[in-house]
């Protein structure tokens, strides 16, 4: 599901914190640059304020409309990569925005509710010269201070030392065996991947086929309609994801399993209440369901906690499953937590920590379902529930169109919380990654997962809105790119 840009306030709070100190330790001998917003060049309805907490006392504001921006322009002394910091603060609240470097989205900045922070992109590869920097509205509504530019080092070779011992002691001789094939080939190798409930013979799969001539080597699936609660509101609901998965793993690929948890029947709210004309639908919503999982976690609701355990045992009998048909699989459960639209997420870090690790311990240690790769996606290092619960951490990542950086900001981000080095992958996507870049910038991320047919298809035949044809063929025929064809020469399970 597609997330808003950011997801790191945690995040940014420390790497406010490292980054004054490196400004105060004079980085400014080490070549840093700071920019005023004030003499930038401003579009839009864009326009420069007095705010007395601002650097020189001015800032610009209030990118309230599509159109406005800020354009810094710079000039570098060579090839390399460079770190760059913003100090910006929310207009009333939290806000993120995007960032261009000469037309090119690099990443998005996080801005604080009320005094100023700094946010960084680090690792951000510019040749010598003059550049252009853009900060266009995407929240909007924020204060613009600065901007610095620091010189800095590439990304090195140490993030891809990986352990191949899953989280799972039990787990099974399929699953350990597919963990290690990601972990020897993380840092040569990107697996090509596609979510598409209807699997490897549905219109999104042969809308690739029909540019690239090969297939995805990862399918991506969704548990959502399995679930109990999901299936009270429509009891004829289509409930094939298992056997979708089992066709593509005989097909040779990699199957990741999401799982769009709706909240219990009974805290969904009636149509026209919630977010959506038909709030069952997205009952996974926070917004759609007064479902309070403090209260489950704190042992206050037992009529929730047991809802819950319901579901929970009933998608343990699809996994064990796929257990028994020797399916092995990416297991990607409460994802996209630390935005807060989803009931898993809406209660804040502590919460889900120990609701990620109840989940873990009922299906690990409970059901025994011995055939799980854990993924965090929780995009947020407050949010991390811990190494031994966790064994692939991952973003999701939705761009503008057309825009096909190697976002190798959000790559070290997710190199840097873990307690020890994780495989790293982006398990939703809106523009496949542009290969050669992410290879100049040493961002090879384990996966990449297209998100769904919008972003793929349009009446029935490929669509170049998000990703030009041109685009996926490239990425799709670079030899550090794994597809169906690939895989199935390749896998030792």
């Amino acid at each position: 599901m597609k997330n808003m840009p950011g997801l790191r306030r945690a995040a940014f709070g420390a790497a406010a914190a490292v980054y004054a100190l490196f400004l105060l330790c004079g980085a400014a001998a080490a070549g840093t640059v700071r920019y005023e917003a004030e003499d930038g060049v401003f579009l839009g309805t864009n326009h420069i304020v007095e705010d007395d907490m601002a650097s020189g006392g001015k800032a610009v504001a209030e990118f309230a409309q599509e159109e406005d921006a800020v354009i810094f322009e710079i000039d570098v002394p060579g090839d390399g990569y460079y770190d760059l910091g913003f100090s910006g603060r929310g207009s009333q609240s939290e806000k993120y925005n995007h960032v261009f470097l000469d037309g090119v989205q690099i990443g998005d900045i996080y801005s604080p509710g009320g005094g100023y922070g700094t946010d960084v992109l680090y690792k951000i590869y510019m040749t010598k010269g003059r550049h252009y920097v853009r900060v266009q509205e995407s929240w909007g509504w924020f204060y613009l201070d600065s901007m610095t530019v620091t010189p800095t080092e590439a990304i090195t070779d140490s993030v891809y030392e990986v352990s191949d011992t899953l989280s799972n002691p039990n787990a099974t001789e399929n699953t350990r065996a597919l963990y290690s094939f990601l972990c020897e080939n993380y840092g040569r190798y990107t697996i090509a991947g596609q979510f598409t409930e209807p699997g490897l013979n549905g219109e999104v799969m042969q809308a690739i086929r029909s540019v690239t001539g090969k297939y995805p080597a990862l399918l991506g699936l969704d548990m959502a309609n399995s679930t109990p609660s999901r299936i009270a509101f429509n009891p004829s609901i289509t409930r094939d994801a298992v056997e979708r998965a089992i066709e593509f793993d005989r097909a040779g690929g990699i199957v990741c399993m999401s799982w769009h948890w709706s909240a219990p029947p009974n805290t969904v709210f009636p149509e026209g209440q919630g977010e959506s004309p038909i709030p069952w639908w997205h009952s996974y919503r926070e917004k759609n369901s007064c479902f309070d999982l403090r209260r489950v976690v704190n042992g206050e609701d037992p009529e929730g906690k047991q809802a819950l355990d319901g579901d929970i045992k009933a998608i343990a009998a699809e996994l064990k499953r796929l257990e028994e048909a020797g399916v092995p699989l990416l297991w990607r459960p409460l994802h996209e937590a630390s935005g807060g639209w989803f009931w898993w997420g809406g209660d804040g870090p502590e919460v889900f920590k120990n609701f990620w690790v109840y989940l873990y311990r009922q299906l690990t240690e409970v059901y025994h379902c011995n055939n799980l790769i854990w993924i965090c996606n929780c995009e947020n290092p407050a949010w991390y529930p811990g190494d031994e619960y966790v064994d692939i951490v991952s973003c999701d990542i939705y761009p503008e169109r057309h825009q096909y950086a190697s976002r190798s900001n959000d790559f070290v981000r997710l190199t840097e919380y873990p307690g020890r080095m994780k495989l790293a992958s982006v398990t939703e996507c809106g523009v496949v990654p542009d290969i050669e870049q992410c290879m100049r910038d040493n961002v090879h991320w384990s996966w990449f997962c297209s998100w769904n047919a919008e972003y793929v298809v349009k009446d029935g035949v490929y669509s170049p809105e998000y990703t030009e044809a041109e685009k996926l063929l490239a990425a799709y025929e670079n030899e550090s790119v794994l597809t169906l064809e690939d895989i199935r020469d390749m896998r030792p399970w």
